[in-house]
């Protein structure tokens, strides 16, 4: 009897092997220097992922819809994205999951020239206003303009052309991504405007490949691992955390205007019940404009794209998902 013990407990201590075996210490993370990926910059910078036995190797995207393809065709192991991207991503059942979101963003601005005469959402109507199609930029858009009532025409111009169609006249109204407001103060100069926006508040998060998830966990734990270690970092020391971003963007965000959009930025490393609800919402939206063809996604659908066991693990107190 003993003997027969003995060698289920062995098969058992391999198969545990096995499911690890294939753990590398390494991750590919796409992703890019800006405010919203912080807790990577200091991960990166105070050596958090070297700390937890994993190396990270970092392929640029400027835009999380690319991150994501690229993590769906195997290019990634990890991707950073605003939550839209993972939103079409569920709906259209493609094989991934959210690992962590890591931040907000509630100050959204509209940008404009003196001559538009815009100062608040209510001054949008008729205008002809820049967004990207497709992005959560164009989902708030549309959330604003409903909210005040209005009617204007959305063009749809690429996230790094939007300034220059602002500066040549091409459209009234620019709605960019937050990486380009200091380009558009510059480009404008005394005829720059700008109002705020609270209608829609980005989140900011993670995305794991299947295979990181099901094959690789150990990796994926020690990924998450440095993240929290990185958010503590950024709440405890919020002046060295916007210096460091500084120094790593490298003169695209100074630190004054990292400073200024701080005010608007929240860190915190976690997955809650207001990315679940905010993500549903998006679906509806895509859903109701034929956006993708038979599109439908309830919130117990959406919650199985969520794989909060890494974060469970490391600190029960992060998660807030049903």
């Amino acid at each position: 009897m003993k003997t027969v013990q003995a060698l289920i407990g062995a098969a058992f201590v391999l198969a545990s092997s096995v499911a690890f075996a294939q753990d590398t210490g390494k991750v590919v993370l796409g992703w890019s220097v800006n405010l919203q990926t912080a807790p990577i910059v200091v991960a990166n910078e105070k050596g958090f992922f070297k700390e937890a036995g994993l190396e990270v190797k970092s392929v640029r995207f400027v835009s999380g819809r690319d991150a994501l393809e690229a993590l769906l065709g195997g290019q990634l192991d990890l991707g950073f994205m605003a939550e839209f991207p993972p939103t079409i991503g569920a709906l259209r059942k493609q094989p991934f999951r959210v690992v962590a979101a890591m931040s907000s963003y509630s100050g959204n601005r509209i940008i404009s020239s003196a001559g538009a005469n815009v100062a608040s959402a209510k001054d949008l109507e008729g205008k002809k206003i820049g967004t990207t199609l497709g992005t959560n930029a164009a989902y708030f858009t549309d959330v604003m303009l409903k909210k005040a009532g209005v009617k204007a025409t959305v063009v749809n111009v690429g996230p790094a052309d939007i300034v220059p169609a602002l500066v040549r006249g091409d459209i009234d109204v620019g709605i960019p991504f937050p990486d380009f407001y200091q380009k558009a103060r510059s480009a404008l100069g005394a005829n720059y405007r700008e109002f705020v926006s609270k209608d829609y508040v980005a989140r900011f998060v993670v995305a794991a490949s299947m295979d990181l998830v099901t094959k690789r966990p150990g990796d994926l734990k020690k990924f998450v691992a440095a993240l929290i270690k990185a958010d503590d970092f950024i709440r405890a020391n919020p002046a060295a955390a916007q210096e460091i971003v500084a120094d790593q963007m490298k003169g695209l965000l100074d630190l004054a205007e990292i400073k200024t959009q701080w005010v608007d930025a929240s860190f915190a490393v976690g997955l809650d019940k207001e990315l679940l609800t905010l993500m549903i919402d998006e679906a509806k939206w895509i859903a109701e404009r034929g956006l993708i063809k038979d599109a439908q996604l309830d919130a117990a659908t959406l919650r199985t794209y969520f794989a909060d066991e890494p974060l469970k693990a490391l600190d029960p107190k992060r998660v807030d998902l049903p």
